[in-house]
């Protein structure tokens, strides 16, 4: 039996969905035993709850009534939208003339780079893009996602209005507007289901590990994949058994989702399981003059129960069968337990380490678990004994993720006395990779100190040909990182080089201009609106 209205008749404000869940826990439970009324659907005529056997009749005419309008695809009306004239006053001021031609120029193309900062900037200081860029900004910006709660924060109320008027721009408002309907765990697109559950997590991280536990036996090993990153959102200890039976999915990708989110548990057990594994392969003896690690390699083969403590067969980062698992091992457990398990700071246990056969896969796996936990004590040691001079042939580190553990005044204080002890600029010199790991803003000494080691190496003709492309990419780094306001410190030593370096000319003028520009920004922001 079909109802009297078809679904897009149907009363703008029923939701199918929220009804399909009561009505699955009436079946679930029988409709004697369950206390919930049987969910009424516009159209089908009711049954009274105390007669048992109507009871159940309606039970069935309403699971078949609710299975056609999700089949149908119906979906809630939308509330009517305000009008441009109805909209709540601005509380944003727009930018002014010369901010909005700034903008535009951004907009456009040019110092594509800035455009980020630029928009959370505008926000901070309570601006917004002016009406005329509107429609540009959002052009720009929909297929750009990272750029969306960026922008959505300085649209405005006639702005925000604007994008939900287009299908295209709609996604800008999704981080910022409310939280998705309920319906969306049932209609909408991955990510928009993603959406659903991370702001589910936040209000009622129970019920989202209920909703995801019911459908993930039914998705795909991509979508698994997906929703299951979600519980990163509030990650607690609740969510160890839901973690903990996809550890062995036959998905690597889900594996591999899985793996960190475990290993980062509060009192984690996969943590527990690992120790037991990794501890008997790694001896500290000491002795009266030195201090030595004494490392052995797993001594079974790999097999499917080292997927359960989050142990693949094979990993990219590690070479070898058994050295691989090792590395996995160390990989997964807070660097910081080796250090307190044999009473040492971390720099005393590299030291130890890089002196045994073994030296490269220590390093590696306490090098991805210090990323993996944040140890921002851990990347501090990894990187201060990288940089140590001299050092022949240092084992290769990711220096990237460990330089993201640290703030910028940490990065500053382990680089500026390395630049003192070889300040001659060159592509070889061991400061450099991790000079460009520094972000911004650099502090005032910083900046002095690299353009006057860049001044010193432009002054030698001899050696363009050598440094051009380490100080092309220096250059380049600089442009994103130097505070307009050290403009001057840069263009008075290097602007009277242009003429000389025809290597470097346009990384220079880029560096100079951008400065600039990143000068003009920046005075925008105090313009008087138009």
């Amino acid at each position: 039996m079909l109802p009297e209205h078809a679904p897009d008749q149907v009363e703008s404000s029923w939701h199918p969905t929220a009804d399909w869940q009561r009505l699955l826990r009436v079946a679930l439970l029988g409709t004697q035993q369950s206390p919930d009324a049987v969910p009424a659907v516009p159209g089908l005529p009711t049954a009274p709850e105390t007669d048992a056997a109507a009871r159940e009749k309606q039970l069935l005419l309403t699971a078949g009534g609710l299975s056609l309008i999700r089949k149908a695809g119906y979906q809630p009306a939308p509330a009517p939208s305000a009008t441009p004239e109805q909209l709540p006053a601005e509380t944003q001021v727009p930018l002014g003339p010369s901010g909005g031609r700034l903008l535009h120029l951004l907009l456009e193309g040019q110092y594509p780079d800035l455009l980020p900062d630029f928009l959370t900037t505008l926000a901070n200081h309570s601006r917004r893009v002016p009406s005329q860029l509107l429609v540009r900004l959002l052009d720009y910006v929909h297929s750009r996602p990272a750029l969306h709660p960026l922008a959505a924060a300085v649209l405005g109320q006639r702005g925000a209005w604007l994008a939900a008027q287009h299908p295209n721009w709609q996604a800008v408002l999704a981080t910022t507007g409310p939280a998705p309907h309920a319906a969306t765990w049932e209609t909408g697109t991955l990510r928009q289901r993603v959406r659903y559950l991370e702001a589910l997590r936040r209000t009622n991280a129970e019920q989202a590990r209920e909703q995801l536990a019911a459908v993930l036996p039914q998705e795909p090993a991509k979508n698994q994949a997906s929703l299951l990153a979600s519980l990163q959102e509030g990650l607690s200890a609740a969510d160890a058994p839901l973690l903990e039976w996809y550890l062995v999915s036959k998905s690597k990708e889900v594996r591999q989702t899985v793996q960190p989110l475990v290993a980062c548990l509060p009192d984690s057990a996969l943590v527990g399981r690992v120790w037991q594994r990794a501890e008997p392969l790694i001896r500290l003896r000491k002795t009266l003059t030195a201090t030595k690690l004494v490392v052995e390699l797993p001594p079974d083969a790999w097999d499917k129960s080292w997927l359960a403590d989050g142990v693949e067969q094979h990993d990219s980062r590690f070479q070898g069968d058994r050295a691989t698992l090792l590395g996995q091992l160390l990989a997964l457990l807070p660097p910081q337990r080796w250090a307190n398990y044999w009473q040492l700071p971390p720099a005393a246990i590299l030291n130890a380490a890089a002196a045994t056969e073994w030296g490269a896969l220590l390093f590696n796996g306490w090098a991805e678990a210090t990323i993996l936990h944040h140890a921002s004590t851990w990347a501090l040691a990894l990187l201060t004994w990288w940089a140590e001079l001299p050092r022949k042939h240092p084992f290769s580190l990711p220096l990237a993720g460990l330089a993201q553990q640290l703030s910028t005044d940490q990065l500053t204080k382990l680089v500026l006395p390395l630049l003192d002890s070889a300040p001659e600029f060159g592509p070889e010199v061991r400061w450099l990779p991790l000079l460009q790991l520094i972000p911004g803003p650099w502090s005032e000494p910083l900046t002095r100190r690299v353009v006057e080691a860049l001044r010193q190496a432009l002054n030698q003709p001899e050696r363009l040909h050598r440094i051009h492309y380490a100080a092309s990419q220096l250059l380049e780094h600089m442009a994103r990182v130097v505070p307009a306001t050290h403009y001057e410190l840069c263009a008075q030593p290097l602007q009277p080089l242009l003429q000389d370096v025809p290597y470097l000319h346009n990384s220079l003028a880029r560096l100079l201009n951008t400065l600039h520009f990143r000068q003009q920004l920046t005075d925008a922001l105090h313009e008087a609106p138009a």
